[in-house]
């Protein structure tokens, strides 16, 4: 990967970062704190659009299909079924309440 595309990958994970804040404030579940709320969120959203980007990805390569994500609305189909998925699980998990252990016996 080039300097510049590292970078620009990098800025636009951290801008997500930001703008996640508000975001998970607004749909956290009232008994989840907003700190664990805001780690769930980033972390789960991050680690199924990765494996999904990679699933995808290697899944358009073998089927030979790496060529039409170059066009514009292939290439906007493919980020969809990455980021739709990732937001939704990430979002579902954010508005859970908080796991509370039972009291011991």
């Amino acid at each position: 990967m080039e300097n510049g595309s590292f970078f620009l990958t990098l800025l636009v994970w951290i801008a997500f970062f930001i703008v996640a804040i508000p975001l998970v404030r607004r749909i956290r579940h009232p008994d989840q704190r907003p700190l664990a709320a805001y780690l769930i969120f980033v972390s789960l959203f991050t680690l199924v659009a990765g494996i999904l980007f990679a699933l995808l990805s290697w899944l358009a390569v073998y089927l030979g299909l790496s060529q039409a994500l170059e066009r514009v609305v292939p290439a906007i189909v493919f980020l969809l079924l990455v980021f739709a998925p990732a937001y939704l699980v990430a979002a579902w998990q954010a508005r859970k309440p908080r796991w509370r252990r039972p009291p011991p016996p």
